[in-house]
């Protein structure tokens, strides 16, 4: 392939499966192609300062080329093209059928790799990963939430998601202390997770989910030393107690030490974020003990949540 195009969206978390996902794909493809990456929709749901930027510039994955144009009429073939115009003419005709399971399997045999972000199967994409494909360009678009496309390449990816800068001398301490200890990361999400428009689906990990995983983690560990992240700190030093040693991100700082914080530590207490799911799966400890919630979206169907590894010890919430 001469080009692998990738829409990306969300914030790190997110960027991070799609990056891996092209990745692999392109490895799987014989290591050939130029990577672009449009970040378009990254950019319309928010501000700079509320994660929605290109996150992956700050780590070490290849380099990429960005493109701000729609990237099958600008990169696909003309096979492509005439598909990509009958699947637009199609949805406009019928908007119901936008997401339809049948439109992406379709399109994905000419190499447009959309998916339904709910449907992150490896079926979906598992025989352009095992055979090599003719297509000019792959063009990339959905969540590809799960481990299965790229787990094969871990070495690499824990070296491309390495931040380019050095760990910030402020945190020496920390990092230290994280070394030293059963460090215990703990990853609280709140923020649009409890808002009206989102909580329905997304707020899976009450208080008492966190406070049922630490005492779990208490007697799964020796001497746990609790390091706690969230976009909601003042929220949790509030209602989240504990009885044991207990640091808190002090916030403000780049959001690439942050991840870089939350991976050196050695066990993890995860919530449904795909920020927290790369924390734990970043760390090099071989020995992590990893709780979390015992499913990933209200509503989801479990055999979906691909996200939620057999060796995690689930919480029913």
């Amino acid at each position: 392939m001469k080009v692998i195009g990738v829409y990306l969206s969300g914030r790190m978390g997110n960027q991070m499966f799609q990056y891996a996902f092209a990745k692999a794909l392109k490895m799987a493809q014989g290591g050939e192609g130029r990577l672009i990456l449009n970040f378009k929709r990254v950019l319309r749901c928010g501000k700079k300062e509320n994660g929605f930027e290109d996150a992956l510039q700050y780590f070490q994955v290849e380099d990429y080329q960005t493109e701000k144009k729609n990237l099958v009429f600008h990169y696909g073939s003309v096979r492509q093209i005439a598909w990509y115009i009958l699947y637009l003419v199609h949805i406009k005709l019928f908007p119901r059928y936008r997401n339809a399971p049948f439109w992406f399997a379709l399109l994905r045999k000419v190499g447009l790799c959309y998916s339904d972000y709910n449907d992150n199967r490896y079926s979906n994409f598992e025989q352009m990963f095992h055979q090599r494909v003719s297509w000019k360009s792959a063009i990339c678009s959905g969540k590809y939430e799960n481990p299965l496309f790229f787990d094969h390449l871990r070495p690499v990816i824990l070296k491309e998601f390495t931040p380019k800068q050095p760990p910030l001398e402020e945190n020496k301490a920390l990092y230290d202390l994280m070394a030293q200890t059963n460090s215990v990361c703990v990853s609280i999400r709140r923020g649009d997770y409890v808002s009206a428009h989102f909580k329905d689906k997304f707020y899976v990990c009450d208080e008492q989910y966190y406070v049922k995983a630490i005492e779990l983690m208490k007697q799964k560990l020796e001497n746990p030393v609790f390091f706690f992240f969230s976009d909601d700190i003042e929220w949790v030093k509030e209602v989240i107690k504990t009885d044991v040693t207990a640091y808190y991100e002090q916030g403000g700082g780049p959001v690439w030490e942050k991840m870089r914080l939350m991976y050196s530590c050695k066990h993890f207490i995860i919530s449904n974020s795909t920020f927290a799911w790369w924390g734990q799966y970043l760390s090099r400890n071989t020995e992590k003990v990893v709780i979390a919630p015992d499913h990933w979206f209200n509503g989801q169907d479990p055999s979906m949540a691909f996200l939620l590894s057999d060796n995690f010890i689930k919480i029913p919430c």
